[in-house]
């Protein structure tokens, strides 16, 4: 069983900066900087900088506007990896990356210790 789903999140993104530091409280977190410069024009800018939050069995990447759940090993998810993916899913409300009606994201069906 694999398990990957996109979640976005529209308009103004998320300050990175303090979700780092509130699930650096209850989850491993890394940080991924990607190059770039100030004087860039890009509408991707603020999307340079993606947290990778680790909990038993799942990863999320996570950027401003976006996350990628995923398995990083086979069986069913703990309540740990719920709690992760609960945090993500309010935070990251949308299954597509824009309001036009294309480019749905469904979630898989996965499986749950208990």
């Amino acid at each position: 069983m694999t398990y990957f789903y996109l979640r976005y999140k529209w308009g103004a993104g998320h300050d990175v900066d303090q979700m780092q530091a509130e699930l650096s409280e209850r989850f491993n977190v890394g940080r991924r900087d990607l190059p770039g410069n100030d004087i860039e024009v890009s509408l991707f800018k603020d999307d340079r900088v993606e947290l990778i939050i680790t909990a038993d069995r799942m990863r999320v990447h996570a950027n401003a506007h976006r996350a990628i759940l995923s398995q990083i090993e086979e069986g069913p998810f703990t309540k740990y990896d719920m709690d992760l993916r609960g945090f993500i899913l309010e935070t990251y409300p949308r299954s597509r990356p824009t309001p036009f009606p294309w480019s749905f994201s469904y979630e898989p069906e996965f499986q749950t210790e208990g």
